[in-house]
């Protein structure tokens, strides 16, 4: 008896000196790499100071957040300091000289947006040249197509067009099943929003839960609802978190934490700024990797296919109620196109299937692009990720867009659009 006694106490030592080892590991992680979450992640605290910088800069109830008119920001790029302004309308700045504002507008997300570019060197400024019209650019960093069509939607009677260019990366697939970015992209607490889901057939509109400044406060009430709407929640959320017992917790996905973990160890108090940068960078290649395996997935998935196609056939349905011809284009990140590149076309399908939707015209850039001898300089950033794309890569991408519109639309900028000079 005893023995056992000892046995069982040396086990329960052991196991204990285990925990609070691997503990310490975890919670130093989590402090410097926001993907490695924790049992105090399910429940984040709000700085008091960012919120007030979110409401200021940032908020929107309804889409859950968008760049607020007369503000501006400063990025930085593979080539130095960038900045970009939004107008009075809550556009970005488009400095084309010459031209009013036409009758094409963009929505989408960054991409579309175009960050880490200056105003004068988006596609859409450059696709403005082209087409001999101030396009207006309503896109918005790390909106999913649900959220693009939902300010499409408030904006096009304001702003009418002849033309809207929808346009998206390929992970938008992914961001259309989030209420709370958090749950996917983990350490981005203020990113409530409002999603679709189809019931009884019929494409049916999640409003943002958290739709007004005091719900941030409390928004631990409307937790529950949060996590039953959020798709992500359960399927990826609470599969990574780690919390005690931690060496159990820690096995679920092993091989990523594990990973993490290794590229976080060589991290040391003294590092340069530069070298943190770099270490941490390291951990997030296998972020980045994990994010591209879920979207390559979730373009199999026909549930979450068919939720997409019909958010775009929503969109044909609203270009054809405000009299808009309706033009669609993914807009692949880097890691989209080496992927693609080394294996095989994971959205070709899907791009096939929405192709047939009536009085809808789907542009295919991604092709073109693969065609490309020099894809790095095509993005901002020197690394496997890229950023977005760089002036050069607007450049090409605005004349890729152009040459197909050309080829689908028909239309003509002498007749359709004035300048300045025959007013």
């Amino acid at each position: 008896m005893n023995e056992i006694i000892i046995i069982i106490t040396i086990g329960l030592l052991i196991f204990i000196i285990n925990e609070v080892f691997i503990r310490n590991k975890i919670l130093k992680a989590n402090k410097i790499f926001q993907w490695m979450i924790v049992a105090k992640d399910e429940r984040p605290n709000f700085s008091k100071n960012g919120l007030q910088k979110f409401f200021q800069h940032g908020y929107d109830s309804e889409l859950g957040w968008v760049r607020k008119p007369l503000t501006e920001h400063e990025e930085i790029g593979k080539n130095g300091k960038t900045i970009w302004h939004i107008d009075k309308n809550g556009a970005r700045n488009n400095p084309i000289i010459g031209f009013k504002e036409g009758k094409i507008s963009c929505y989408g997300d960054s991409f579309t947006f175009a960050r880490q570019v200056n105003d004068n060197e988006t596609w859409n400024y450059y696709l403005s040249e082209l087409t001999k019209t101030n396009i207006q650019n309503f896109g918005v960093g790390n909106y999913g197509i649900d959220q693009s069509l939902l300010r499409l939607k408030r904006e096009i009677k304001k702003y009418p067009s002849d033309m809207v260019i929808l346009g998206v990366v390929p992970d938008t697939i992914s961001r259309i099943l989030s209420v709370w970015k958090h749950y996917y992209e983990y350490g981005n607490t203020f990113g409530f929003k409002p999603r679709f889901e189809i019931i009884d057939g019929k494409l049916t509109l999640i409003k943002n839960l958290i739709d007004s400044k005091e719900k941030f406060l409390d928004y631990e009430k409307f937790l529950k609802e949060i996590q039953n709407n959020d798709f992500f929640y359960k399927e990826k959320f609470l599969k990574e978190i780690i919390k005690f017992p931690y060496s159990i917790s820690i096995l679920k996905n092993f091989s990523r934490n594990l990973r993490i973990l290794q590229k976080l160890d060589k991290i040391k108090k003294n590092e340069s700024s530069k070298k943190l940068i770099a270490q941490n960078f390291e951990a997030m290649k296998i972020i980045m990797a994990r994010n591209l395996e879920w979207r390559i997935k979730l373009f199999k998935d026909e549930n979450v296919s068919k939720l997409l196609k019909e958010i775009i056939q929503e969109y044909v349905r609203v270009s054809q109620k405000e009299n808009f011809k309706a033009i669609f284009v993914f807009l692949p990140q880097k890691d989209d196109i080496i992927f693609i590149k080394n294996n095989y076309h994971f959205y070709n399908k899907f791009v096939e299937e929405i192709r047939k939707i009536d009085h809808l015209v789907v542009l295919d850039i991604t092709n073109k692009i693969l065609k490309e001898k020099k894809i790095d300089e095509l993005f901002s950033e020197e690394t496997e990720y890229g950023g977005h794309y760089s002036k050069y890569g607007n450049e090409i991408i605005a004349k890729m867009i152009y040459d197909e519109m050309r080829t689908k639309v028909e239309f003509n900028p002498n007749e359709l659009y004035k300048t300045d000079k025959n007013d």
